[in-house]
């Protein structure tokens, strides 16, 4: 990529994120301290910014600049951090995790689609019992925290803290339009968590596992009332409360990884899941048009069961119940 090129595409990139209100030109120039002649010289590419300049400009608008130069044919740039560690403790994952999902929501424009190997998480955070469960096999099982190695779950351990958090995270994603694709097979990991820990003799007590396997019953319940009325509204509240529409579709061939293609004021990010709780994300154009032809794709080929396909949704979701049963026993 040449200096003119480079330039272009940043200020492509600015031009995207700028209020309509403001002027690019007369912002470059006060950012930078320049005249507007010297501003408008830069956005032609007429005149190559140094690299304090660039560095300026990117910070100002949240614009990477390792992607705007190391971009090209079958190189993306992703960025994220590890969770659990100095890096990102996890009270801090949570925090930024909300205030991912309320930049997203803030625009009038928002586009959420989740790919889903397992139900989002965000649907366990409306449900106590289960976001505790959820937070403990995390911290536990997944990242290993040494505090976490000698203790079993237990209900009556609740970090008012990190539950307050979480419901955060869950009423933003209540706000937030978004479709959903799933799959036959969504709810199996969680049901697996429980069952393993049931027989590992990891519950404090015995009886805390019906508990948690009650309480998927409820949220199940939830979820299909959500996608026969096509919107979300928070659990034991009536669908008239609701107002974010919500999309549910129903791949049962077809499972992947959990992918994420939002969209929001111009700006698109695709997020990928990996180490079971931790993304990276990334706004290469070419990245974004591969996953969202890819979720386009995978569409065209599911069961829309929210707001119509009584039939297909009934049947999924007596699945859902029948494999909460068959777990239980």
């Amino acid at each position: 990529m040449t200096p003119v090129e480079l330039q272009q595409n940043l200020f492509k990139q600015v031009k995207e994120r700028l209020p309509a209100h403001l002027s690019l030109p007369e912002e470059l120039a006060s950012m930078l301290g320049i005249s507007a002649d010297s501003a408008y010289r830069r956005i032609r590419g007429e005149k190559a910014m140094d690299l304090g300049e660039l560095v300026q400009v990117c910070s100002a608008y949240g614009i990477s600049l390792d992607a705007l130069m190391g971009g090209g044919q079958g190189r993306f740039l992703f960025s994220g951090r590890f969770v659990g560690g100095a890096d990102l403790p996890f009270p801090d994952w949570l925090t930024g995790m909300s205030a991912q999902l309320e930049q997203i929501a803030a625009a009038k424009d928002a586009v959420f689609v989740f790919r889903a190997e397992d139900i989002p998480t965000f649907h366990f955070f409306q449900i106590p019992e289960l976001t505790q469960f959820k937070l403990f096999f995390w911290r536990r099982t997944i990242l290993g925290q040494a505090d976490f190695q000698n203790q079993r779950f237990s209900l009556a351990d609740r970090d008012e803290d990190l539950l307050a958090k979480a419901r955060k995270t869950y009423l933003t994603y209540l706000r937030l339009p978004s479709t959903e694709i799933w799959n036959a097979d969504s709810l199996n990991a969680f049901l697996r968590q429980i069952t393993f820990y049931r027989d590992a003799g990891l519950f404090a007590r015995e009886e805390e596992a019906q508990v948690l396997f009650d309480k998927l019953v409820d949220l199940v319940a939830h979820l299909q009332a959500q996608t026969e009325a096509g919107v979300k509204f928070m659990h034991g509240e009536p669908a008239s409360t609701g107002s974010a529409m919500f999309k549910v579709f129903i791949n049962e061939v077809m499972q992947g990884d959990n992918m994420i293609y939002a969209s929001a004021g111009g700006q698109r990010m695709a997020f990928l899941n990996h180490s079971a709780i931790n993304y990276v994300s990334t706004t290469d154009p070419a990245f974004c048009d591969f996953a969202q032809h890819s979720i386009e794709t995978i569409t065209r080929r599911s069961i829309l069961i929210s707001g119509t396909g009584e039939r297909e949704r009934n049947r999924y979701f007596r699945s859902l119940r029948e494999e909460i049963e068959r777990r239980r026993k």
